[in-house]
This record gives structure tokens, sequence and C-alpha cells, in this order.
């Protein structure tokens, strides 16, 4: 029985599909054999040249020469702050023991406007507890009180005036009052700190 039409068109169809698969194969193999040869390429172009070192040189047989970092204008200015300028009082980094600031009630004057006032420098609560009589800096740089508060007021004060006209100072200014502020409340701990402010005033801290 002769093959219908439908069967032919099959047939055709099926060839053409099997060519057209054949094909595909073929262009496939050849790419993959063209990125392999191109990797090989770079594998041999990258690997080191046996006739000498593969690292490069610069300048004349001295080998890499690093190239100096350039400057620019002038070296930034010092950050370090300055020692203000007071008088009857050194510039170089001056620091007065205890002694020194109660025989110099002028330059207290001289550096905080007058010879201050132990509540406002030092707190309310610290006026509170030395009392009355211990009015301003040279009261308390002055007192013979035996007791730790005694001896840190008159150390504390020294303090306080040092480290405003020595920027150098172990201690800031606020560092001055909240350690006499937190202090002042036991004797123990106001003999301590008393002990550190006379290493500070007298250059052994």
């Amino acid at each position: 029985m002769p093959p219908s039409a439908q069967d032919t068109e099959n047939k055709m169809s099926s060839k053409v599909l099997l060519v057209s698969a054949v094909l595909v194969g073929l262009v496939a193999l050849s790419s993959c054999r063209s990125l392999g040869d191109l990797s090989e390429q770079k594998t041999y172009s990258s690997a080191p040249s046996d006739s000498g070192s593969s690292t490069p040189t610069y300048g004349s047989g001295t080998g890499y020469k690093p190239t100096p970092t350039p400057s620019y204008g002038s070296p930034a200015p010092s950050t370090t702050p300055s020692t203000p300028d007071f008088p009857g009082i050194p510039k170089n980094g001056f620091t007065g023991s205890c002694d020194f600031w109660k025989n110099h009630p002028d330059v207290i004057v001289a550096i905080v406007g007058s010879l201050g006032n132990i509540g406002k420098t030092f707190g309310a609560a610290c006026s509170s507890i030395v009392g009355k009589k211990l009015d301003n800096l040279h009261d308390a740089l002055t007192n013979t009180k035996t007791d730790g508060v005694g001896a840190l007021l008159r150390e504390g004060a020294a303090a306080y005036l040092n480290s405003i006209v020595n920027k150098k100072f172990p201690f800031t200014t606020q560092q001055v009052k909240d350690c006499i502020l937190v202090a002042v409340t036991s004797d123990g701990a106001a003999s301590a700190q008393a002990g550190i402010f006379k290493k500070a005033n007298e250059y052994h801290y």
C-alpha cells in the first residue's frame, strides 16, 4: 500500500530535525574547542618566562625605587594650647606650689579678677562643708586645718590656679573642680586627693 502524504511529510520532518541536531552538535563542539584553545593560550601567556625573573625592575640596575611622597605648603600648626600671659607668672610651663600662691594674692587677682569664691569655684556643696570662714581662694590656701579636707582645700586651690596658668598641668580646670567636689565628702578621700594635687603642684606627679 503506497504511503500516504501524511507519512511522507512526517518522515521529512524527522530527517530535518535529525540534520538540525547534528549541525547544532557540530557547532557546539567547535565552540568548545575554540574556548579550550583560548584558555590554553591565556594560561601559557600568564606563565613566567624561563628567560628571567617576572618581577619588573625600574631604573638602571638598582631595582624598584618608590616615588617620594610630595609635601605641600608649610606644616600644620601645633594644636597644643598656648599658656596664657599673666602678670607675675613665667610663661614657660609655670606651676606654683601652695606656698607660692598663698604668698601672692595679687597674682590670684590678676588671674581670676578677684580672690575668688569657694562656692562659685568648687560648688555650693563644698562651700557648705567647709563653712563661711573659708570664703575665697586665698582663705583656702592659708587655712590651717590639719584634717584631710583642710589639705584638700589648700592643694586643690593651688591646683585650680595652676590649671589656669599652665595648659600642660596634669589636670584641667574642670577636673580639679570635679575631684574636689567628690573628695570633700570624705576625710579619707580628701586626704588622698590632696596628696595627688600636692605632687602635681610640686612637679612630682
